[in-house]
């Protein structure tokens, strides 16, 4: 669809929309008539090439298929390969899921959401071109939560994705595929993509390793933007080994995503891996256990791993970070408004300098304007709130919380002291339970967004950090959160990496 001009009368309506009731329609002919230049500019910009991914393929794949009943017992499978590889690296012979939020060229591209059905992605996001160029197979893309906006797993469309190790429970979101094809073993790691913890949130549900990398380590180029300051994309795997070679790989600017740092020295994170505990110093964060919603079972499990890991070498400390809550307060801000701005307005893509998929930003545009009713509930109340603000104050709290963003992470950083990681729970408390499929607004909303409080303020933050399973609670996974210093992901696998050394989570 090429670019149309506003007529005066669109311009009336334009200056109504914006509470402007004295232009006259004289004014708004001539503010047209002086639009000229500008909207021939449009029809020139409109003639322009779209947007592409330097050097990649378009042409059509036809690998893949939707799964069957019977290939998919818990939901979590959006479609089916695999694709396999013929390169050669550190993921030959490996088996990888991608999160369906994620470009897979030739694929349906969905974001669990009924608003992207029957949009097909015509390029591989960054992540999974490294991903092949290392040797791994494509195996499949996982369901994720409807629009990537729950922490539960009670939202995605078309099923909703159960929990292999509590079924009946949530598998936890919204990269709740992605958790869940790992934990039943169908493949040893998977992509994620995090906001507000939505890689280590479902890894600590569903008994599986998840890291949110540092912000801007790994390229979003190809993956539909949610908001983009706060945008993660991240390994998740059966053991600390799979996140650190599958982190390998995908780390590292793109020249693309203008998120990421012109430069970043590669490191091989499976190194880190092989180092013991000893000498580790491990804050023990207070505001992140004892909180209103904490279960004590969860915080007992937590501080009982970390007691296994003092008697292994690591020595620990408390810390208290009050920024940790001031940044929680920051990253709703940014994340209530910023998500309707970009991810609605915006179309889910058009930030920064780079590749944006115009095939998709029109689908999407289309899409949840044509099928509101396909928004989930916390989608829903994200977009509302966020018009709200707009409306009501104008930017005013997105731009206050972006200005206040840098004094409160350099405060959260000072606070680290001299320790290597900081502790936590990542959900402080266990998987919750399947609400029924029709049930009230007010569970399925309740239901969304309440295990987000130690998880969410890293994303605003940007550290490094890591869920790893350390107990098992009334048949129910519990994850503990390690927490790093910004570009010291390796020090996160290595401490996680210890942690799993110590034995098998399910018999503490």
């Amino acid at each position: 669809m090429g670019f149309v001009g506003p007529t005066p009368a669109d311009l009336q309506d334009a200056a109504d929309r914006l509470g402007l009731t004295t232009l006259s329609a004289a004014d708004a002919a001539t503010i047209r008539a002086s639009l000229d230049k500008s909207v021939s500019a449009f029809h020139r910009l409109d003639a322009l090439p779209d947007p592409v991914i330097p050097g990649a393929d378009m042409s059509p794949r036809t690998e893949g298929h939707a799964p069957t009943a019977a290939e998919n017992p818990y939901s979590a499978w959006a479609w089916l390969g695999p694709i396999k590889s013929s390169g050669k690296g550190l993921l030959a012979g490996k088996a990888v899921a991608i999160k369906d939020n994620t470009s897979v060229r030739g694929w349906p591209l969905r974001n669990g959401s009924q608003v992207l059905d029957g949009f097909i992605a015509d390029c591989d996001a960054t992540v999974v071109s490294r991903i092949l160029a290392a040797g791994g197979d494509i195996a499949g893309k996982t369901v994720c939560e409807n629009l990537s906006y729950s922490g539960h797993s009670h939202t995605s469309w078309p099923e909703r994705v159960d929990n292999p190790r509590a079924v009946g429970f949530a598998a936890g979101g919204s990269s709740s595929g992605s958790a869940a094809v790992i934990a039943a073993g169908d493949v040893p790691m998977a992509l994620g993509c995090d906001q507000g913890g939505s890689v280590r949130i479902p890894a600590a549900w569903s008994g599986v390793v998840g890291l949110k990398p540092t912000f801007g380590l790994v390229p979003y180029t190809g993956i539909c933007a949610l908001e983009a300051s706060i945008d993660h994309c991240g390994p998740m795997g059966a053991t600390v080994e799979d996140v650190a070679r599958l982190l390998t790989v995908i780390a590292g600017p793109d020249g693309m995503d203008s998120r990421q740092p012109a430069t970043l020295a590669p490191v091989d994170y499976l190194a880190a891996i092989g180092q013991d505990l000893h000498g580790l110093k491990i804050g023990v964060m207070a505001q992140g256990f004892g909180r209103p919603e904490s279960d004590p079972a969860t915080d007992s499990a937590v501080n009982e791993a970390l007691a296994r890991m003092a008697a292994a070498g690591a020595t620990l400390h408390p810390v208290s970070i009050p920024a940790h809550e001031e940044m929680f307060d920051i990253w709703n801000a940014i994340a209530v408004e910023g998500t309707a701005a970009l991810m609605f307005e915006a179309g889910t893509g058009g930030y920064g300098e780079g590749f944006t998929s115009m095939a998709l930003l029109d689908a999407f545009a289309q899409g949840w304007r044509t099928r509101p009713d396909a928004l989930s509930a916390s989608a829903l109340m994200t977009l509302l709130m966020g018009e709200h603000l707009q409306h009501r104050y104008h930017g005013r709290y997105f731009a206050k919380a972006q200005a206040l963003r840098g004094a409160v992470r350099n405060a959260y950083t000072a606070a680290f002291g001299d320790c290597d990681v900081v502790a936590m729970p990542t959900v402080p408390f266990p998987a919750l339970p399947m609400p029924p499929t029709q049930a009230p607004l007010a569970d399925m909303l309740a239901a969304a967004l309440p295990m987000i409080g130690n998880t969410a303020a890293l994303n605003a933050s940007g550290h490094p950090a890591i869920s790893v399973p350390c107990a098992i609670r009334d048949g129910k996974p519990i994850g503990l959160m390690l927490v790093g210093r910004h570009f010291q992901d390796a020090v996160v696998l290595r401490a996680a990496a210890g942690l799993e050394a110590l034995g098998d989570w399910q018999t503490w």
